[in-house]
């Protein structure tokens, strides 16, 4: 029996023949594609967030006749490979199979109740089919499933009436499944490309692997993101182990050779080489001579040579320094100046918007800079989500921007330091400069390395505070700041100062602190790399969308740049709509989202509405943007403001004791779209489940489901309310 998709799907739910199920499971042992697949079924049939299949759909694959003769091996041959090579290409018709498979192989041994009025129902049928339904229809065969037992209900030959047994199965299996599809062999990335195969092959492959990954998931950021030589070294040993098990004794020969002449290189004098894999950000690097394998495996770190930090020296939560204590060595030279200095060309080409007055004007606006650009004093630059480029903060210090980033220079600086007010950044020291303060909307984060390869990563989020009465009588909305910072290569002292208060510590590689609701926690080891330590796509679907962003925005005068963008919140591809709508609120722009016509009330976002929602509190960092942001919804529908406003902020558990509960409810049958998406999202939010409802729809039933967890006072959250972290 081979091993195909078919067959694994029959060997996972039992309805093989014990001789069968055993070579088969003999072959899955051996084949550790077909084991990746079979978890990668289980997983998908668990995630809750994939959307149901149409019953309309006409897609090959999807149509819902195609989808039963593959689950009951009658699919033409031919047919069959293709069916199967797109099921690995989808997660959602994998998903569905493979529950709908699951439930089919379930009634096999469940024995179906028929009731005797049921019984008579069927002894009353006529005898014949209907002219107009003959068992030939445009050509085609009409199969007809035999049942295990039959009893006729009358003795003429003719009859088509059955009744089957209540004691026995509905159906039995064939004994010997067809094996016309997909070999399920370690060469199937032949037929069907390897990522979509599964997305779990990194850790799977080896314990020797997972027990790497423990170890060095640090070592994993560092080698993403390091614009420095030390990275690139790092890189190139791995490389050169994953290439000696691969490769001839000569290549390993070369790629040795090529490694220590590397080493000799200084980085500044190969500003325009182009990066290894893992730095490239979203547009592919230009081409180089060798380009870089895939890593398959991450070196190991020794603890005790990246830091000598013990557990008695970590901070305790709440502990409070002097920081005019902590001993700063002198910076001479230090400019109130930031510099655009990408590394590389695709770094180059990314989007970096900056706001100031343009020669000859004295209106300030919005442009897109160009590389070797300076921010002086006084003027503000915002990296649009999904860009990634570095800069450089005089005298010294490099900063590599992760995705969406909104800062400016800090004003009466001694030590080198910006303001953030959104976004995540990696920090690396310099021969030049080992010391840094980030102003985080009013928390300052001082940062000091132990050395000059020393490497950090911060990331600031805003959360929303619980909208009042008072807020709501103001006709304003706040946010607090929810700061996290890493320890990525060497230690560093780090410091959180607000007012007369300061607290801090010394973090390690793999360790990281936060700072939430006004005060420092513990210092943690790390379980898992964040996902923009190596790229500031997170998905990719938003690729092609991030190269629109760059092709519309190339060559615009500043005086049509935010024209330009508000054009493209009416793309018709949906991603790039949506990129647009969240780069314009980095700028504080926050029209269009809640009119009629607005993102909130158009059906073909309705997979953007989460990201969207979740972008709107991180572009508040600044008091001039929540401003804004309750100007454009006055101005927008002034009969609604206060609704949308109270939708928008999550309530607290006090306020949803107090009626919150039945306004988010009610809110679901409101005549606007964008009100039942609040609700809806608040709703979920609390909750963690949606109940199947969509704000696009009108689903009476969910609406009422709704409406028996209100009368129960289940409309709860599970834990007491704070701010949470995307």
């Amino acid at each position: 029996m081979r091993l195909t998709l078919r067959t694994l799907l029959a060997y996972r739910d039992g309805v093989l023949d014990p001789k069968d199920a055993a070579v088969l499971e003999a072959k899955i042992k051996d084949s550790s594609t077909a084991q990746q697949i079979s978890q990668r079924i289980e997983h998908e049939m668990q995630n809750r967030r994939l959307a149901p299949i149409p019953v309309d759909a006409r897609e090959f694959g999807f149509e819902a006749n195609l989808v039963a003769e593959f689950l009951d091996d009658t699919i033409p041959m031919e047919t069959l490979p293709e069916m199967e090579r797109k099921c690995l290409e989808n997660n959602t018709l994998l998903s569905e199979i493979g529950s709908c498979h699951q439930i089919l192989s379930r009634a096999l041994s469940i024995p179906a109740p028929i009731s005797a009025a049921l019984r008579q129902r069927i002894r009353d049928l006529p005898n014949r089919l209907p002219a107009n339904r003959s068992a030939e229809a445009n050509g085609r065969n009409r199969r007809v499933d035999s049942p295990i037992s039959m009893e006729a209900t009358n003795s003429k030959p003719q009859s088509t009436a059955v009744v089957v047994s209540s004691t026995k199965p509905m159906r039995k299996s064939n004994g010997e499944l067809r094996g016309s599809g997909i070999e399920l062999h370690d060469g199937l990335g032949r037929q069907v490309p390897e990522y979509l195969i599964g997305s779990d092959r990194g850790w799977l492959k080896s314990a020797a692997v997972a027990t790497c990954l423990v170890f060095a998931l640090v070592v994993v950021g560092a080698i993403a993101i390091g614009p420095v030589d030390r990275v690139r070294d790092l890189l190139r040993k791995s490389e050169m182990a994953v290439d000696a098990n691969s490769n001839t004794k000569s290549s390993t020969k070369k790629t040795a050779a090529t490694n220590d002449d590397s080493n000799s290189i200084d980085t500044k004098a190969n500003a325009d080489e182009s990066p290894i894999a893992p730095l490239a950000p979203f547009v592919e690097p230009a081409p180089i001579v060798e380009p870089a394998p895939m890593i398959e495996s991450v070196p190991t770190v020794d603890a005790e040579k990246t830091s000598k930090t013990t557990p008695s020296d970590l901070p305790k939560k709440g502990a409070i320094v002097d920081s005019a204590s902590i001993e700063k060595p002198p910076i001479l030279g230090v400019k109130n100046r930031i510099q655009w200095l990408p590394e590389t060309k695709a770094s180059s080409e990314s989007i970096v918007l900056k706001f100031g007055t343009t020669q000859g004007s004295l209106d300030a606006s919005w442009k897109r800079m160009s590389p070797g650009e300076y921010l002086n004093v006084g003027e503000r630059v915002v990296v649009p989500p999904a860009q990634r480029t570095e800069m450089q903060v005089e005298p010294g210090i490099r900063l590599l921007c992760a995705g969406e980033n909104d800062l400016e220079l800090a004003k009466d600086i001694v030590l080198p330091g910006i303001v953030l007010h959104s976004g995540r950044l990696l920090v690396f020291a310099t021969s030049d400069a080992q010391e840094m303060e980030i102003d985080c909307n009013g928390v300052v984060v001082s940062v000091r390395f132990g050395a000059a390869d020393g490497s950090c990563a911060l990331e600031l989020q805003n959360l929303w505070s619980i909208f009042t009465d008072a807020m709501s009588q103001a006709g304003r909305v706040e946010t607090q700041s929810f700061i996290r910072l890493f320890g990525v290569e060497g230690s560093l002292d780090y410091s959180f100062k607000i007012a007369n208060r300061a607290a801090g510590g010394t973090l390690a590689v793999g360790q990281y602190v936060d700072w939430k609701n006004g005060e420092a926690t513990a210092v943690q080891e790390l379980t898992e790399a964040p996902w923009w330590f190596r790229t500031s796509i997170n998905r990719p679907i938003d690729l092609p969308a991030a190269t629109d962003l760059q092709i519309a925005l190339a060559g615009k005068a500043p005086e049509t740049m935010e024209a330009q963008l508000l054009e493209l919140t009416n793309h018709r591809r949906g991603e790039t709509a949506a990129l647009a709508a969240r780069t314009r609120m980095m700028l504080g722009r926050y029209d269009g989202l809640f009119e009629p016509e607005g993102v909130f009330n158009r059906k073909n976002l309705h997979s953007h509405w989460q990201s969207l929602l979740a972008q709107i509190p991180q572009s508040l960092g600044r008091d001039e943007h929540r401003a804004q942001l309750v100007n454009a919804i006055r101005t927008a529908s002034s009969n609604r403001a206060n609704s949308i406003l109270s939708l928008l902020v999550p309530p607290s558990q006090e306020q949803l004791s107090a009626g919150g509960d039945k306004l988010l409810v009610e809110a679901l049958s409101s005549p606007m779209m964008d009100e039942r998406v609040l609700a809806i999202h608040q709703l979920t939010n609390i909750t963690g489940k949606s109940l199947g409802y969509h704000p696009d729809k009108n689903q009476v039933d969910t609406i009422q489901q709704w409406r028996k967890l209100l009368g129960k006072n289940e409309l709860r959250y599970a834990t007491p309310t704070s701010p949470k972290a995307e």
